[in-house]
């Protein structure tokens, strides 16, 4: 597994208009098995309209599975923006970065989601 996650983080880099990606799940956990599916996080930049993200996302995947050989079936591509919080908390606590632009957006990502999530249990707690 170990030469698959640098061949993917070798394609991600060379895609410039994302932002962020992260292998979360069992890949991510160590606990897959041979048919076990990649599941990639995903965050592009935010000028990039749907459309155009939607077509990113296309190539991303054929470019994963030519450097790598993964079967595009086996490839599943988690939008961040659109994710709900259960799914960005694990992305958060047990996601394995594969790209991180020179921003803050990693930072600005784990923030977010953990004041959304203390805000989620406190509400819970103090729930009438």
């Amino acid at each position: 597994m170990d030469n698959t996650l640098e061949l993917l983080k070798s394609a991600l880099q060379n895609m410039p208009d994302l932002e962020l990606a992260v292998l979360v799940g069992s890949r991510a956990t160590d606990t897959a098995r041979d048919q076990s599916d990649w599941d990639i996080a995903i965050r592009w930049q935010k000028q990039l309209d749907a459309l155009a993200r939607l077509e990113q996302s296309e190539r991303l995947k054929q470019k994963i599975t030519a450097c790598s050989g993964i079967h595009p079936d086996r490839i599943d591509l988690i939008d961040m923006t659109a994710a709900r919080l259960a799914m960005r908390a694990l992305i958060a606590e047990e996601g394995l970065i594969l790209k991180v632009d020179d921003t803050l957006a990693w930072f600005h990502y784990l923030s977010q989601t953990w004041a959304e999530l203390e805000d989620y249990y406190w509400r819970k707690q103090h729930a009438a």
